[in-house]
């Protein structure tokens, strides 16, 4: 009996099918990470970005019109706004990564939830107590010790990786604005106008583009394998928010930081100093004390609604 309450409530309060989708998800962008990571060591960056947009742009539109779903929304100004500020973080997330190694970029775009809680104040009109602001202190202190090799030799990298978290918390709210839409529609819409804006990037910036890299199978290959795991990441993910409840789905995010962190000590054989180490623990802390109370709330509220239900029970008999 009691472990059957056990295993009832875990059932009922962790979402269980979200983290998992969370920790597929977490997996997936890792390995995008690590990915992009050695291959900017071979071709441009943007070249990197404009495949990962492209591969997923074709998957995720044969999957919307397999299913009958016109993916081609022209007049939602949210869906813009979430596809124009997330390409800007997709660009600014794969120049940090093939610059920085992978954990500090996963480390980093993880205060997403903490930019989530300063900026809902100002789109959506919800307040900001102590513990936030407290959380968003700690959360930056945590950043500049990630950051403090980077920051004293002036690299720009890093500095992208905290717009990336930035602008990634725009996109979070606005996907709960965007909750009604079918996430084929959604991640359809970003992925074709980032490979858009990719493009015109790469002309702008660049003039042409050096095609010598498809030479190398090698290369294509792992071109493929960061588009092909970039879309399983942002479909879990996506997938994860429309089933799950915030603080435990975000929370669980934290797994892509381990995975990364697994990839830079394994492949790069990256060491980690003492001030980066206290700087991802205060990030991932502050964020999850962020959610602490939430969590706590959630689970007893469904304790109270099964003392009520196993009354009623009682009273029925």
């Amino acid at each position: 009996m009691i472990n059957k309450s056990i295993a009832t409530q875990f059932q009922s309060t962790s979402n269980n099918k979200a983290v998992l989708w969370m920790t597929v998800g977490g997996f997936a962008f890792a390995t995008m990470g690590a990915l992009t990571h050695e291959l900017g060591s071979y071709c441009d960056w943007l070249l990197i970005a404009f495949f990962r947009m492209l591969i997923s742009f074709i998957i995720t539109l044969a999957l919307a019109l397999r299913a009958g779903i016109n993916p081609f929304l022209f007049t939602n100004w949210t869906l813009w706004l979430r596809s124009l500020v997330g390409s800007s973080a997709m660009l600014a997330t794969f120049y940090a990564l093939t610059k920085l190694p992978i954990s500090e970029v996963a480390v980093i775009t993880e205060t997403r939830p903490i930019w989530v809680a300063l900026v809902a104040g100002y789109i959506l009109g919800e307040t900001s107590g102590k513990k936030i602001w407290l959380s968003i202190i700690f959360g930056m202190v945590g950043v500049i010790l990630v950051e403090h090799p980077r920051i004293l030799e002036q690299n720009f990298a890093g500095l992208l990786a905290v717009y990336a978290a930035f602008g990634g918390a725009v996109v979070m709210i606005c996907l709960r604005k965007l909750k009604s839409l079918d996430l084929r529609v959604i991640v359809t819409h970003f992925s074709g106008t980032a490979t858009i804006i990719t493009l015109i990037t790469i002309f702008s910036v660049r003039g042409e583009v050096d095609l010598s890299v498809f030479e190398n199978t090698t290369i294509i290959l792992m071109l493929l394998g960061v588009g092909i795991f970039g879309t399983i990441g942002q479909l879990t993910m996506t997938k994860a928010f429309s089933i799950g409840e915030a603080p435990s789905v975000a929370s669980a995010g934290f797994i892509k930081v381990g995975f990364a962190a697994g990839y830079d000590l394994l492949i790069w054989k990256y060491i980690f100093d003492v001030p980066t180490i206290i700087g991802m623990i205060l990030i991932l802390g502050s964020t999850g004390w962020l959610f602490s109370r939430k969590k706590k709330t959630a689970i007893e509220s469904q304790n109270i609604e099964d003392d009520l239900k196993g009354k009623e029970l009682i009273t029925e008999k």
